[in-house]
């Protein structure tokens, strides 16, 4: 038997079909747009459940093997609501949207950081949903009309069985979850004039939801009695895909954005957190918690390079077939650390000063730089910025033996190798880019073979692929050339960052 990962991102949704062992049997994928200007994003919910159902199909129609049963991984923060006729009533406001910077302000005179932080997990942010619920409250009726509110995760389980069940990891993201109750907060959903009965159950990842709905069993090529189970957050999806069960593994997965993530040694929730940004996040392994950084521009920043300052140098290595991507690291892999510095905060910046109104730099041009400098300087600057906040986790504790790179940037040896420089630690990548999917496939293995333990599942399934190793002379450079960075980063970010000190 086979089971599959369905992972709903900002930007696309996969499924994926693997073996007991760990191969892929069938794969697909679609890709859609977000929508929004001066600073709303948006992503439509008919949309990703229309390309959900396509990725479905196409998949189990393509797999050898029987789907026994299916798990989904989705986007966080990011709701969908419906009305009494399962109607969607408006877009979903997407992660980086700017709407909730104020009422995230004001939400501070009703209840403490601390207060916060001790019932959720999170660091008070806009980041999360809690204070764009406050905003639609505020400014729309969509809450008067809606019947039932949902993450993507159990939106997409909704609609296949009926059920309405949300991982504890999804339904976390909203900053209206009590973490050690494991159940909905009243007291911060009232911020918004919510109550708990609009959002679906919590449940443990794993947990089954039910069987997909017979008519669409038929239309989506699945087996009639296919199981589905809760999945969770993607990036604790992708952490248990990339095999990360013990606290001396971490994840990095490099998205859109960029998350790095490590197993805490239990619940916390300290001043030191808050100050910093940090999470404690529940993770899809039952009674099991995460410290999470991030870096908000990833991919995204390095698709808006490619297209505005590097646009000339895109257009020939389309015209010669050749990926540009590839071409820019193979230039940039041959060179020394540069002495240009980027603060990749393009209009949103990540730990340890999370904000959703910030300012980038780029520092040290002269009339001789070259595109390849430049190129350099913004994986420089992105691998700078990660290794600052992986610093403030120190006093938690943590230090990894190996990190495991996972989405998008796991296809560029010149980013591994310059991550395990810097970090001076070991980077690895996995037998397939998926981890999303892996993880969702071992919670969906493991909700219709509870006999076999997470970990043998984990063993069976997830297998490396490349090991890339520190390399001390270039440690040592890198570390001189961070320095200045971090100078450079302490000088401008109350500057660069316009809301940041509002909420200190």
């Amino acid at each position: 038997m086979a089971y599959a990962g369905i992972d709903i991102g900002t930007s696309g949704c996969k499924m994926t079909v693997y073996s007991s062992k760990g191969q892929i049997l069938s794969s697909a994928k679609r890709t859609y747009q977000e929508t929004g200007h001066s600073g709303y994003r948006e992503l439509n919910a008919d949309m990703v459940w229309k390309h959900t159902k396509e990725v479905i199909k196409e998949a189990a129609a393509a797999s050898s093997e029987l789907i026994e049963s299916i798990a989904v991984a989705s986007l966080g923060e990011s709701i969908v609501c419906i009305d009494e006729h399962g109607t969607v009533l408006a877009n979903s406001m997407l992660t980086g949207d700017k709407r909730g910077i104020e009422e995230c302000i004001r939400l501070q005179e009703s209840v403490s950081k601390k207060e916060v932080m001790n019932i959720t997990g999170l660091p008070l942010s806009e980041m999360y949903s809690l204070p764009k619920f406050i905003w639609m409250k505020n400014h729309t009726d969509i809450f008067s009309k809606s019947k039932h509110i949902f993450f993507y995760e159990d939106y997409v389980g909704y609609l296949l069985t009926g059920k309405r069940m949300v991982s504890y990891s999804s339904a976390a993201r909203s900053m209206a979850f009590d973490i050690k109750r494991k159940s909905w907060s009243d007291k911060l959903l009232s911020f918004a004039g919510l109550n708990k009965e609009r959002f679906s159950a919590a449940v443990p990842s794993g947990t089954v939801l039910g069987t997909v709905l017979p008519d669409l069993a038929e239309e989506l090529v699945l087996s009639p009695g296919t199981l589905v189970a809760a999945g969770g957050h993607d990036q604790g999806c992708a952490g248990l895909g990339s095999g990360m069960i013990l606290p001396s593994e971490g994840e990095d997965g490099q998205g859109t954005c960029e998350v790095m993530q490590f197993i805490l040694s239990g619940m916390t929730t300290s001043s030191y957190m808050i100050e910093n940004g940090i999470p404690c996040a529940p993770y899809v392994v039952p009674d099991v918690y995460l410290a999470q950084i991030e870096l908000t521009n990833c991919g995204i920043l390095m698709n808006w390079s490619r297209d505005t300052i590097f646009s000339n140098i895109f257009n020939d290595c389309v015209e010669r077939g050749e990926d540009f991507f590839s071409y820019m690291d193979c230039l940039a892999s041959e060179r020394a650390p540069g002495d240009i510095l980027v603060l990749p905060s393009f209009g949103s910046s990540g730990n340890p000063d999370i904000c959703y109104d910030a300012l980038g730099t780029i520092c040290g041009l002269t009339i001789h730089t070259q595109p390849v400098e430049l190129y350099q300087a913004i994986k420089e600057g992105m691998a700078y910025q990660m290794y600052m906040a992986y610093q403030t986790l120190d006093q938690l504790n943590i230090s990894a033996d190996v990190i495991r790179i996972t989405g998008g940037g796991a296809a560029s040896d010149y980013t591994l190798q310059l991550r395990a420089d810097i970090f001076g630690v070991p980077m690895e990548t996995i037998d397939n880019n998926q981890a999303g999917t892996m993880g969702c496939a071992i919670l969906a293995a493991h909700a219709v073979r509870p006999d076999v333990s997470v970990e043998e599942l984990i063993q069976n399934m997830v297998h490396t692929k490349k090991r890339f190793i520190p390399r001390p002379q270039y440690h040592d450079l890198y570390m001189k050339h961070y320095r200045h960075y971090k100078k450079l980063y302490n000088m401008l970010t109350n500057f660069t960052n316009k809301s940041i000190m509002k909420l200190k």
